[in-house]
């Protein structure tokens, strides 16, 4: 039995075994088919930077120019390669390395040590190129910019931080464009004074906020005191002092806001019924005076300003002074109190005129009819009354010269 089971695996040995072979040909071969050598490109591998610190002891800052990404050439087996991506490598440049032109080498390695020997990389640009630059330290006061509405009949009053300074260190260039520190407080319905803490914000000459990672605060936060008061609309004055130049009279004063909105404690605001502007000198002028003055400064201690408009314009207009001459009849002047046992004759000199002084806009319209001159004889004996009085009706604005003499006789009826 042994030796028939013998004879059958011996028959025909030669063309088993090339079979075998064979076989195991073409397994290996469709394995390298199947299984190839294959190149991929991965891109966008982030760069760690190592070694920072020995730039910020030389009191230098860094900003990468070029180089924060790394894109990569892999070649390997299908089975490795294929599923690789930028999350499998390791990309890093050690900045304590850096040449005198300001580059460093990148260096790329995969995550799992058990590829490492599967696969080639090469890097499509291994060089990271640094800017370098003055790292400095400058202080900003801290302001503080409140959003939202109070309650009705409230304002934003004072602000105060603690501390009110802040220290910020970086660039030179970055640090440089900070033109404002802020910090931001909700004071949305609120009808008292309240303490809060905010966030610190900087902000360049346009306004926008600046998020530059390379800047860094003395602090992140500070202390806020908002002072809230109760608000009283109070009627704006503007008294105009002075003598303009001669033949020149004030013609109008205009000026706005005419009201404005102040706040305080109570018994300050029950103190104030107007704010009076008083400062405005017209001596010796010729020309218009056009003017902004700001409200603030015209409130007492402890009393604030409450309206979006902090300045109040002025305008003064200055017209030239005009002169109008009225020929006057002896008809035109009326004789008052008279006695019935009397004679009255009035007599006017030639050249007996009336010289009215003004604005244009009143003197235009002037006439003798308007200024109904008289003269008031209760008290006048018998005789001749060489320039008696004569008296004229007052117009606001208006000056009166009478030129020439009027000669009242009286006599014994």
């Amino acid at each position: 039995m042994k030796s028939r089971m013998r004879s059958k695996i011996l028959d025909n040995f030669g063309l088993k075994l090339l079979s075998v072979l064979f076989a195991f040909i073409l397994w290996l071969t469709v394995m390298n088919i199947s299984d190839r050598q294959i190149t991929v490109e991965i891109d966008d591998i982030p760069v760690q930077q190592l070694n920072g610190a020995a730039l910020e002891e030389l009191d230098q800052v860094y900003d990468v120019a070029k180089g924060d990404t790394v894109d990569i050439i892999v070649k390997g087996r299908r089975s490795v390669v294929e599923d690789l991506d930028a999350s499998d490598f390791i990309a890093s440049a050690d900045l304590s390395t850096m040449s005198i032109t300001n580059t460093v080498q990148i260096s790329v390695v995969p995550k799992s040590v058990g590829i490492r020997d599967e696969i080639s990389i090469s890097c499509v640009d291994n060089v990271m190129r640094l800017n370098l630059e003055e790292k400095v330290s400058l202080q900003y006061s801290v302001k503080v910019k409140t959003f939202g509405s109070t309650k009705d009949g409230y304002a934003v009053c004072s602000q105060q931080t603690s501390p009110n300074i802040v220290t910020i260190e970086g660039p030179k260039s970055a640090v440089e464009k900070v033109t404002e520190v802020v910090v931001r407080v909700d004071v949305s319905h609120l009808d008292k004074s309240t303490d809060t803490e905010g966030v610190i914000l900087l902000y360049d000459a346009y306004g926008d906020q600046i998020t530059n990672g390379k800047i860094s605060t003395s602090q992140s936060t500070v202390k806020v005191h908002i002072d809230i008061y109760p608000t009283k609309e109070v009627p704006v004055i503007v008294n105009v002092k002075g003598v303009p130049k001669d033949g020149y009279k004030v013609s109008e004063v205009i000026y706005q806001p005419q009201t404005t909105l102040i706040a305080g404690e109570p018994e300050a605001l029950d103190k104030i019924n107007e704010l009076v502007i008083n400062d405005m000198y017209i001596s010796g002028m010729d020309e218009d005076l056009e003017t902004a003055v700001e409200l603030k400064s015209y409130l007492p201690d402890n009393v604030y300003l409450a309206d979006s408009s902090e300045e109040v314009v002025i305008t003064v207009s200055l017209e030239e002074l005009v002169r109008k001459q009225l020929n006057v009849k002896t008809s035109d002047i009326t004789l008052l109190q008279k006695s019935t046992d009397k004679t009255y004759e009035l007599e006017l000199s030639d050249d007996f005129v009336i010289v009215v002084t003004g604005l244009d806009s009143a003197v235009t319209d002037i006439d003798i009819a308007k200024l109904a001159p008289k003269i008031y004889c209760k008290d006048l004996s018998i005789g001749n009354h060489s320039n008696v009085d004569i008296d004229l009706t007052q117009i606001e604005g208006l000056e009166y010269e009478i030129i020439g003499t009027a000669t009242l006789s009286i006599t014994s009826e």
